[in-house]
């Protein structure tokens, strides 16, 4: 075989690590649709989501998204071998954190699992006033979260798809006078039954569509 170094094996190129410098999430009811796609035409601009799908909006800087992965595996250990002979995955669960800073009507709902869609202001003074349930359903939601890094020509997107989320945890929310009031909310992803799936990953956009080749698929044509 020909002699090679370090650097020509390695093949690094900084030009392929990726940072998520904006995202949004969105939410809907389990009655939306899930998109196919999010790109479009020759430019690969970014397409509207349906109009079912709510902004959570600004979330804390120091958290931002948090995406966990929490499996589960048993081992099989046989007679002779001082290492598992068989390893076996049980679960697979994918995770998010985040901590919203805007009192919303979407936060209020997931903060605390309820349906806010009948509440009606109070004639005058616009007072809302909502109870938690006293025997809590589990709700689940479509969440489509989206990364940008790069803009322009250059906006490469990343895109995580939960058909079937639900807020799975609630986080501590203080009041003081140097902190704003924030919704701590972790999701859980779970399969939809009908689409087969609990996760799906979507990379995007011109930036993207650029670097194909680096990143070792085929070109666009």
């Amino acid at each position: 075989m020909p002699d090679t170094t370090i650097d020509a094996l390695k093949s690094a190129n900084s030009d392929l690590i990726r940072k998520m410098l904006d995202a949004v999430v969105l939410v809907a009811p389990m009655s939306a649709a899930v998109p196919t796609s999010f790109t479009t035409g020759a430019t690969s601009a970014l397409q509207s989501l349906p109009t079912d799908y709510r902004p959570i909006g600004w979330v804390t800087k120091d958290d931002g998204y948090t995406w966990s992965r929490d499996t589960d595996m048993s081992e099989t250990t046989s007679h002779g071998s001082t290492s598992p002979t068989r390893r076996d995955i049980n679960s697979d669960v994918a995770g998010l954190e985040m901590t919203a800073q805007q009192t919303s009507r979407l936060t209020l709902e997931l903060s605390n699992n309820v349906d806010l869609s009948g509440v009606t202001p109070t004639a005058t003074t616009g007072e809302i006033t909502f109870n938690r349930a006293t025997k809590p359903s589990t709700k689940y939601y479509r969440l489509i979260a989206i990364g940008q890094d790069g803009v322009g020509t250059d906006a490469f997107y990343n895109i995580i798809v939960l058909p079937r989320a639900m807020v799975s945890e609630y986080g501590e929310s203080s009041w003081s006078d140097e902190d704003e009031l924030t919704y701590p909310l972790t999701w859980t992803a779970t399969v939809d039954p009908v689409l087969g799936y609990s996760y799906r990953q979507s990379l995007a956009g011109p930036g993207l569509k650029s670097r194909l080749v680096a990143m070792g698929f085929p070109a666009a044509t």
